[in-house]
């Protein structure tokens, strides 16, 4: 008489025998992704830390460096004094700091998802496909675009005003500039790492959350015990 009890199965005594399952668990929680997202977060909070996201060189402006800082809340009558910027150029300063904190939130959001790998189908699918990442990249192109258009309008206003007749003019891009440029490219690899990665269908979910309940409800021996030993043979058959 064979005594064999499969994995899963019921024993005497109405407890279950824990073994393998046929289908690995897979959190949702994805710290490949994470990792990516956090780097976008930080670069994106430096990037709005440093005052320095255009350089400018040869015109009647004393101040070298320019960036968003220099238009958030009280600015400095000196900045239009000096042909620093104009309205327009202001505008378009606070609108790449706009677009940075959306930039920050977004990411922010990504992070927190892969990090804790929600249940919820809403935020499942928006993780699984890389939303919040995806925005995120849109926001840093968005920045990087009004940061040349801001650049080409301050050249503008420097060549009318120049310190001398033949002055050379020119405006460069400053170190927040690459910053937010690198925050889209680490989105880039986040949401791509999303996309990429093999998610179970929904058949082996309910597969794997049955499987989670089964053992979590039953008793497991020690690993020393033979169910074998639960049993005694049948007595020899007499006549």
């Amino acid at each position: 008489m064979s005594m064999y009890a499969p994995p899963g199965a019921a024993v005497p005594g109405g407890r279950r025998r824990r073994g393998n399952t046929s289908l690995p668990k897979q959190p949702e929680r994805s710290l490949v992704s994470a990792l990516p997202g956090a780097l976008s977060i930080t670069a994106l909070c430096t990037a709005l830390a440093e005052p320095a996201w255009l350089r400018v060189h040869g015109g009647t402006c004393p101040r070298q460096e320019l960036g968003v800082a220099d238009v958030l809340g009280y600015i400095d009558p000196k900045l239009l004094d000096d042909y620093c910027v104009n309205s327009q150029t202001i505008l378009l300063l606070r609108v790449i700091a706009a677009f940075c904190f959306l930039g920050i939130l977004c990411s922010l959001t990504a992070f927190l998802l892969d990090v804790f790998g929600p249940k919820h189908p809403a935020l499942k699918i928006t993780r699984r496909y890389a939303f919040a990442h995806i925005l995120t990249v849109l926001q840093c192109a968005t920045v990087i675009g009004f940061c040349y258009w801001a650049s080409e309008l301050i050249l503008s206003l420097q060549q009318q005003h120049k310190m001398h007749h033949g002055s050379l003019v020119y405006v460069t891009f400053a170190i927040s500039f690459y910053l937010v440029a690198g925050a889209g490219g680490a989105s880039i690899l986040a949401t791509a790492a999303n996309l990429l990665r093999h998610y179970p269908t929904e058949e082996e979910e309910q597969a794997l959350e049955l499987l989670s309940e089964m053992e979590d409800s039953s008793e497991t021996f020690p690993a020393d015990y033979d169910i074998a030993n639960q049993f005694q043979p049948p007595p020899a058959y007499t006549p």
